[in-house]
């Protein structure tokens, strides 16, 4: 009678939902991820339209650029005109539902940071890159741009990229939040989950910035999922269309396989 009532009691628990599995990244493969996410699978971007304009001086221009440059800075796609929002800031529409998502889930999990800014134009950039460059020198310039894109090279002209602070706080305390701890645990798992990823990670050179905790790029949890051998696929030296793929080729075994090109169909 005993294990009967006991199967019955088991039986009325609620099923526990699985979580979701994530492959563990370095900071180098979460750069090569975004990278190939906004070439590849993203949708309303813009190519790179090239080298803009910073001070007005040529000469000034072309030693901030080659220092950039020097840096890990590169030219990045900018967003299409059917930008969403969220929360009354500007960002792509698959961006914003992720984040009322994952802001949700940080509020049950008791924590109250905020999404502070999203899309930032070129032009935009330029005038917040100006304001923090305090003058001509090539120490000057590499101070600026130790935190601070030129016109041109910001991963928040996507869209997809966003600031979180903690809402009482400032950007330069965020890594020291509960809320930051919160993200970053088990290699960012509560990011990935609803499709986010550090923007510039701590292991990374020459990445252009310094690393920022407070910033995250949506890619989709897909692609996260999937992980890197979905993005070796199609970067890789071998890289051709799907119908000529074979596991040999890239090392996937057939679910991998099936799954990248099922989600992530290759325009070459």
């Amino acid at each position: 009678a005993l294990v009967t009532l006991l199967l019955g009691m088991a039986a009325a628990l609620p099923v526990q939902a699985v979580e979701e599995e994530f492959p563990t990244y370095t900071g180098d493969e979460f750069k090569a991820m975004y990278d190939y996410a906004v070439a590849k699978t993203l949708p309303n971007l813009a190519p790179p339209s090239g080298r803009l304009p910073i001070t007005g001086d040529a000469e000034l221009d072309g030693r901030i650029w080659g220092i950039a440059t020097t840096r890990g800075y590169v030219l990045r796609p900018v967003a299409g005109p059917d930008l969403g929002s969220a929360d009354g800031v500007p960002m792509q529409p698959q961006a914003a539902a992720a984040w009322l998502e994952l802001k949700e889930a940080a509020r049950v999990a008791g924590h109250g940071f905020v999404v502070s800014s999203a899309y930032r134009s070129p032009e935009s950039q330029r005038t917040q890159f100006i304001s923090k460059l305090r003058g001509p020198t090539d120490e000057e310039i590499d101070a600026a741009l130790s935190w601070y894109s030129i016109p041109g090279t910001s991963k928040h002209h996507s869209g997809y990229a966003l600031d979180f602070r903690y809402a009482d706080g400032t950007f330069g305390e965020f890594r020291d939040t509960p809320d930051y701890a919160w993200l970053a645990a088990d290699n960012f798992y509560n990011a990935k989950r609803f499709g986010f990823i550090p923007s510039y990670p701590d292991d990374v050179t020459a990445q252009g910035p310094n690393p920022e905790p407070w910033e995250f790029v949506w890619v989709g949890a897909d692609l996260i999922e999937c992980g890197m051998p979905c993005v070796d696929a199609v970067t890789g030296p071998k890289a051709r269309h799907p119908g000529g793929v074979t596991p040999a080729d890239f090392g996937l075994d057939r679910n991998a396989r099936r799954k990248h090109w099922r989600r992530f169909p290759v325009t070459r």
